[in-house]
């Protein structure tokens, strides 16, 4: 059948809720509505395809609609379990979110250990000081998708 409507089968099958749905990809209500209308998985913007392919701990749009003809209810619970602790995640209060957390996931995606020290420190300064005046939940979005790209990342070296 190939990965026709693919997003709208993947909420369907897995029940998943418009609300948790719209507050994982940062995207309005009605913009999922559009994206489970959407003929091909493509059409989705690719930083959303990323974060559904981490939903579903998948690679690409074939494991996807391989996970679609899945009927252990065992695995179907697992993913169940996982799309589950990843929304209840984004709910969390943000106020959990640590500065020197956030800059060392800058640090690390930005390689920063091939600085001399002195120039490690005033990077990181400066990094803390834009972070501290972003508001909250932009800081979270943003460690959120240094996370997802990190993951992608290495799965691409594998």
């Amino acid at each position: 059948m190939g990965t026709t409507k693919l997003f709208e089968r993947l909420v369907t099958k897995f029940s998943i809720k418009v609300n948790d749905l719209a507050r994982y990809l940062e995207i309005s209500k009605a913009s999922i509505y559009n994206y489970r209308n959407l003929e091909e998985f493509s059409q989705i913007p690719n930083d959303k395809q990323y974060k559904i392919f981490y939903l579903f701990d998948k690679m690409n749009e074939v494991e996807l609609q391989l996970l679609l003809d899945e009927n252990d209810n065992n695995m179907l619970k697992k993913y169940s379990d996982r799309i589950d602790a990843i929304f209840a995640e984004h709910s969390a209060p943000i106020s959990n979110i640590s500065t020197m957390g956030k800059v060392s996931a800058i640090a690390d995606i930005d390689k920063l250990d091939n600085l001399d020290e002195l120039s490690k420190k005033i990077v990181l300064s400066k990094v803390s000081d834009i972070l501290a005046k972003l508001h909250d939940i932009d800081v979270k979005g943003f460690a959120d998708y240094l996370d997802i790209y990190n993951f992608h990342l290495d799965s691409r070296r594998k």
